[in-house]
């Protein structure tokens, strides 16, 4: 996940990581981590990875999360905005409550301003939704 993502999995997201594969595991009738691994590394299997990434990425989202980003956003960013555009890359967007929270806050604070909202994720199953 780390080479593939950037995404770094501490060894206390073992549990974690092995429950999410489980039933990977089972479906593909590999009866190991190794084998697995071997398996999404293997040059044929690319696709696998991807299936990780999905399985092992947390899509926790909600609109206005983090509520401290979008004052600091407002109050430290936007309130001295002077340049006639703006864009904001909202990554981890999970299904895109985020970028919408954050589409919300830029169209009622630089009205008459030029603005756009990338959002991004890694994982084509929250970008399907979304």
């Amino acid at each position: 996940m780390l080479e593939h993502a950037g995404i770094g999995m501490a060894p206390e997201k073992h549990v974690l990581v092995a429950s999410r594969l489980a039933k990977r595991l089972n479906h593909l009738g590999l009866t190991s981590y190794g084998a697995y691994f071997r398996f999404v590394t293997a040059p044929d299997h690319q696709d696998e990875l991807q299936i990780m990434v999905n399985l092992l990425t947390t899509n926790e989202t909600y609109f206005f999360r983090e509520p401290k980003h979008f004052e600091f956003l407002v109050d430290t960013v936007l309130a001295h905005w002077t340049k006639p555009d703006c864009r904001v890359w909202s990554a981890a967007s999970s299904t895109g409550e985020e970028a919408y929270s954050l589409a919300m806050t830029l169209a009622s604070h630089l009205r008459g301003l030029d603005w756009a909202v990338l959002a991004s994720d890694l994982s084509t199953h929250v970008l399907d939704v979304a």
